[in-house]
């Protein structure tokens, strides 16, 4: 079966899944260094699972944020050498001008510097060619990254359901709209071998995942 729970494993080569409870990171052998793709709950919960895998921190030299949920930023210390990337959209959600909950509730700024990133812009970090594509909907600023032309991180945008994506979490996304528009950008993509969730797993079947969003 192409569809895998969230455990903390090797997930394919050089890339592993990290699972925090109801939440995964990814981390991706770079060759000189380590990326990340999004943080955890906590450095306690982050270093526990990178133990696991016999993983070193300490080469973690960045973090690509999907978005600043504290259940996505909050093991950031954990990668003591990193450093942070979050999507320029996602700023609106940190500086009091786009609120986080039900209009009134905002989230609070991040205790930590971050390079901001633009739609579309690539990146190259030692093996890893990483593509950044906004994905807003479950927040202003979410991000995928496209990592080879062939690894998909898409954060808490979209779900896995039987293999298939769905757009659940509605009451916590501030724009279910926008998040269609964003799922039906990124069903558009050709070549995608791995799609990685933050919540629901992975699947290497992507055309099986997307279909009906195409």
């Amino acid at each position: 079966m192409p569809f895998r729970i969230q455990h903390t494993q090797p997930v394919a080569d050089g890339l592993y899944i990290l699972n925090y409870r109801y939440v995964a990171s990814y981390i991706l052998d770079a060759g000189d260094s380590l990326v990340a793709f999004d943080a955890g709950m906590s450095q306690k919960m982050t270093l526990a699972q990178m133990k696991k895998l016999n993983l070193d921190a300490s080469k973690v030299r960045n973090v690509f944020f999907t978005h600043s949920d504290p259940d996505h930023v909050g093991g950031i210390k954990g990668f003591p050498n990193a450093k942070a990337h979050l999507s320029k959209d996602e700023v609106a959600m940190l500086d009091g001008t786009t609120p986080r909950f039900f209009g009134k509730v905002f989230s609070k700024p991040l205790p930590f510097d971050y390079e901001t990133l633009e739609d579309g812009q690539e990146i190259t970090i030692g093996t890893a060619r990483i593509k950044c594509i906004a994905t807003a909907g479950h927040t202003s600023g979410s991000m995928s990254f496209l990592i080879n032309d062939s690894i998909l991180v898409v954060g808490d945008e979209m779900n896995l359901k039987k293999g298939k994506a769905v757009l659940d979490f509605r009451f916590i996304s501030i724009d279910n709209q926008k998040r269609e528009e964003s799922i039906k950008k990124l069903a558009k993509l050709t070549g995608v071998k791995l799609l990685c969730t933050a919540h629901s797993g992975y699947t290497a079947d992507f055309e099986t995942a997307m279909k009906g969003w195409m």
